[in-house]
C-alpha cells in the first residue's frame, strides 16, 4: 500500500478539512493509498475538535499528525509554520518512509518541494487556481506593499520552474 503525505496549511479541527480534505483523502483509500495528514490547526480548535476528527479517521489507512498554526506576527508566522512542517515532515519520513507527497496550493508546496529535492519523494499539487494569483486577485496581497511583491515575485519564479 503506497504511503502518502498530505500536507494541509488548513487545519482538520476547521471546517474545510472536515468537510473536502478528510473526505477526499478517505475515497483514495479506496484505491489502496493509505495518508498521513500533516496539518497546522489553530490552537483553539484542535482543542475542541480533535476528538471528532480522531474518530472520523477511525477504521481508515489514515493517520492525522498536527502542528500549531501561527497567525501573527504575519509574513513570520507562516515563514516558521513552513519550518515546522518541514521538521514534522521529516520526522515521518524517517519513522515511516513516504512514496509521495500531496499538496494543494499555498504553503504546503514549499514543504513538498523540499522533501522532493532532500528525499526524492515524488510530489503531486493538486492545482485549481494559481495561489499567489488568486491572492492577488481576492484583494489579500497588494502588490504595492514591498514584502508582498517580493513573494509574488518568488512563486512565480518558482511557478514557471514547474511548467
Amino acid at each position: 500500500m503506497k504511503h502518502v503525505l498530505f500536507l494541509s496549511y488548513d487545519g482538520m479541527t476547521d471546517p474545510l478539512g472536515q468537510s473536502q480534505v478528510i473526505p477526499y483523502l478517505k475515497g483514495l483509500t479506496v484505491a489502496g493509498y493509505r495518508f498521513t495528514i500533516l496539518s497546522c490547526d489553530k490552537p483553539s480548535n484542535f482543542l475542541e475538535s480533535k476528538d471528532q476528527v480522531f474518530q472520523t479517521l477511525q477504521g481508515f489507512p489514515i493517520n492525522w499528525v498536527s502542528i500549531p498554526y501561527h497567525k501573527n506576527p504575519p509574513v513570520l508566522s507562516s515563514l516558521f509554520d513552513v519550518l515546522q512542517m518541514r521538521k514534522k515532515a521529516a520526522e515521518i519520513h524517517s519513522k515511516d518512509p513516504v512514496d509521495m507527497v500531496h499538496t494543494r496550493p499555498g504553503i504546503p508546496p514549499l514543504v513538498a518541494l523540499w522533501m522532493k529535492k532532500k528525499f526524492g519523494v515524488k510530489y503531486v499539487n493538486d492545482i485549481r487556481g494559481f495561489w499567489a494569483d488568486e491572492r492577488v486577485d481576492g484583494g489579500m496581497w497588494n502588490l504595492r506593499n514591498p514584502v508582498f511583491k517580493m513573494i509574488y515575485k518568488f512563486f512565480k519564479a518558482e511557478e514557471d520552474k514547474c511548467i
